[in-house]
């Protein structure tokens, strides 16, 4: 019986022809040479590197030198038939995931078919095989492959590329703190002694350098943090968020002084997550909430938060200035300001660095505002109970 039904005309133009890319490899396992010579002919035209194999036993081989984008693989073999050498080749980590379709001539009882859906085939084809259909098939679990090896080298390339930005921010900024600490320091020098033999521009002048030095010392730390983040272990521990609370509230006791602020919350939990992550969360958009006021009001910054399942949401709200809901896509972009630095001092990294450390964690943050009214930071957490 020959192997195929006749052949419909037509032209399938090559996978590796339509993506550019290197030529995937297909398995062929079948122990008549004249069945392998007919489907190397027929699948030839795909474009794809053909191999074969006359026995189970062989194709057990070949899986173990190469990585193959397809298999098929003939049922009824002497010694190793295709359903054992299918539950083998399933064993081999190169093979997790690579399609298998069996070509058969057996009867066509449902529970054949079953069992190879078991082994994990993705399709039973009976023969004679209609050519069309399995050129048709087998095309599109070869383009299946490129996208897959290609979002693979994306995914690959991106995290490299990423890495090596973090390792770019992160060593530039190391380096440049030292010399800016000491510009810092020899200003502070010259304006001690010689500070009366200056006139009033020229301590105005070593004053911008001064508090321009400090600027760019907060930079480069807060560069330094936002490179820092995913490069170390995250440490789980019970957490006492209102303790964490009080103690950020405490770091700005003169901030809060001098604005006549009230920073209050409604009594935050005890929960299994990073305290250095609760720690730079609150301190980040505290900060920004006591900072981006017009002096119309007297701030008011309450911070609240609430289990919804495994999670804990955190809410931050002000009464401040606002955000404009234009600018909703920037508000977390690294280095995009909304204000100019001599309106609202800042680097323009701190929320940068909130989002990378919460959904490294597993969590989000969003917002929602009123121009001139206020703004509500939310930040949801899982809570990584010890079991």
């Amino acid at each position: 019986m020959s192997l195929f039904a006749p052949l419909a005309t037509g032209r399938t133009l090559p996978v590796a022809e339509r993506r550019g890319e290197a030529k995937p490899n297909i398995l062929i396992v079948d122990d008549r040479w004249q069945n392998l010579l007919a489907t190397e002919a027929l699948l030839k035209p795909l474009g794809a590197d053909i191999t074969t194999a006359e026995s189970g036993e062989a194709a057990l081989d070949l899986v173990l030198e190469r990585e193959f984008a397809i298999v098929l693989l003939d049922v009824q073999m002497p010694g190793m038939d295709g359903f054992e050498t299918a539950r083998l080749m399933k064993t081999r980590p190169s093979m997790q995931g690579v399609p298998i379709i069996f070509v058969t001539a057996i009867s066509k009882e449902d529970h054949f078919a079953t069992e190879a859906a078991a082994i994990g085939a993705v399709d039973y084809i009976f023969k004679p095989i209609n050519p069309d259909i399995l050129k048709s098939k087998v095309s599109v679990y070869l383009d299946l492959y490129l996208q897959r090896q290609e979002i693979l080298q994306l995914n690959t390339t991106l995290r490299q590329s990423n890495e090596e930005l973090e390792r770019f921010a992160y060593v530039c900024s190391h380096d440049m703190k030292e010399p800016v600490r000491m510009m810092n320091i020899y200003a502070g020098f010259l304006a001690e002694d010689a500070g009366d033999q200056l006139d009033e521009d020229g301590r105005r002048y070593l004053q911008y350098i001064r508090d321009n030095a400090v600027r760019l010392n907060k930079m480069i730390g807060d560069i330094l943090t936002f490179s820092r983040v995913g490069r170390e272990d995250i440490q789980i521990e019970a957490v006492d968020c209102q303790q964490i609370f009080e103690e950020v509230r405490a770091e700005f006791a003169e901030t809060i002084g001098f604005r006549k602020a009230r920073v209050t919350s409604g009594g935050l939990p005890t929960m299994h997550t990073s305290p250095t992550l609760i720690r730079v969360l609150l301190q980040n958009l505290i900060g920004n909430a006591l900072k981006f006021q017009d002096g119309r009001r007297q701030p008011e910054i309450h911070v609240s938060a609430h289990h919804d399942g495994a999670f804990c949401r955190f809410d931050v709200k002000d009464n401040g200035i606002g955000i404009d809901p234009a600018y909703a896509d920037r508000i977390f972009m690294i280095f995009k300001r909304l204000h100019s630095e001599d309106e609202y001092p800042g680097t323009g990294i701190g929320l940068s660095t909130c989002r990378k450390f919460v959904r490294l964690y597993g969590g989000d943050i969003t917002f929602s505002s009123v121009p001139g009214e206020g703004s509500t930071f939310s930040f949801t957490l899982p809570d990584k109970k010890v079991a």
